[in-house]
Order: structure tokens, then C-alpha cells, then sequence
């Protein structure tokens, strides 16, 4: 069922790279007022809640807009020809790792993998959602980083990890609420209902 309120008359692009575009759309709202309204646009993303026996395994890389380094779950966006899943698989051999600045790092692979749901990120104008896994059962293979990219591993036990998101040293919003999907998933975190969807 659609649940879209809002009435789409057309769309200009304002601009397009490999990984975001700028549309302006002609809208009516729903409140029936003619407008225009800004939307960016991604290539289907993906996250992964890195699980190592009783650690998370985090990204921290510097991040333009925040204009610091942020603790992130993996994430990426899918290539060409990728399904979400292989996005996901080839995020988590790029992103962690050693130094990735020195090129040492071991690349991740994951033999069992379970889906956490989607996400939206800024759901007024970015789309598509994220798409969020969780990996575990992890092999440690030589390493095949992308060449923009600073990465550097973190390693929290899930106590960390979830009080770091609580307290705000983890405040990247996919991070924080993938950690709370994980938390209910994997049983740290119970109440009456946990698991429905």
C-alpha cells in the first residue's frame, strides 16, 4: 500500500556524480499547497554490524560535514551490477582493517550474515533507505582498500559499543540506531514485543 501524501508533478536534476544527485521537485503537499522541494538522491546503501565473537568491529574515518572523525558500523554504496548483500560483502574487505592510510590492513570476509532492516538517514531528502546487515563468523584475508578512503578499525565490546552510542561518542544516527536493531536481534536489550515486526 502507498502511503506517499504527497502529490509529485515533476523534477529537475540539478546535479549528478557517481554517488549523489540534487533533484528539485514540483510538488503538491499534502496539505494541498503547490511547492518545490529538494531531494538527494544515492546509489542503494548498505551498513554492517560487524560482530568478532564477543567485540564490534567499527569504521573511524573523517567525515566532511561533521568536520571530525566519526565512529561508524561499515557502510558503503552499491556499484554496478551489485546486489545490497555483495555491496555490503565488498564495504566490509574495503573498510577495516589495520591502517588503512598505510595500506596494512586485513580485509574482512563474514560466512554468516542476517538482515537488520532498513534505515532512513534524512528521510525528508535523501533516498533510498540503508539497507543494514549483520556479519559475523569473520575470516581475516589480505585487505582491498579504496584509495580516497581513511580508515581505521575500532574494536568495542558490545557493552562499549552500546554505551558509546548512549552517551554520544558513537552519534552517527545509522550507527546508533543499527546498534539498537543488533541489541534487540542478539538479546541485550529486552522488553514486551522486542523482535515483532
Amino acid at each position: 500500500m502507498n502511503s506517499d501524501r504527497f502529490r509529485r508533478l515533476g523534477q529537475q536534476p540539478l546535479y549528478q556524480s557517481v554517488w549523489v544527485g540534487v533533484e528539485a521537485h514540483r510538488i503538491v503537499h499534502p496539505t494541498g499547497v503547490l511547492g518545490e522541494h529538494i531531494l538527494i538522491t544515492t546509489p542503494q546503501s548498505c551498513g554492517v554490524v560487524v560482530r568478532d565473537r564477543g567485540d564490534l568491529l567499527f569504521a573511524r574515518q573523517p567525515r566532511f560535514a561533521a568536520r571530525c572523525q566519526m565512529i561508524e558500523i561499515v557502510k558503503g554504496g552499491q556499484h554496478e551490477g551489485e546486489t545490497v548483500r555483495t555491496c555490503a560483502e565488498r564495504e566490509l574487505r574495503e573498510e577495516l582493517g589495520i591502517d588503512a592510510i598505510v595500506r596494512e590492513e586485513l580485509g574482512i570476509r563474514a560466512h554468516d550474515w542476517s538482515d537488520l532492516g532498513r534505515l532512513h538517514e534524512i528521510p525528508s531528502i535523501v533516498d533510498p533507505a540503508v539497507i543494514v546487515f549483520l556479519a559475523r563468523d569473520l575470516e581475516f584475508n589480505a585487505s582491498e582498500p579504496d584509495d580516497k578512503e581513511c580508515i581505521s578499525p575500532v574494536r568495542l565490546t558490545v557493552a562499549e559499543a552500546l554505551n558509546a552510542a548512549f552517551v554520544g561518542e558513537i552519534d552517527d544516527a545509522v550507527t546508533v540506531a543499527a546498534l539498537f536493531r543488533f541489541a534487540v536481534a542478539e538479546g541485550y536489550l529486552t522488553f514486551e514485543g522486542a523482535g515483532a515486526r
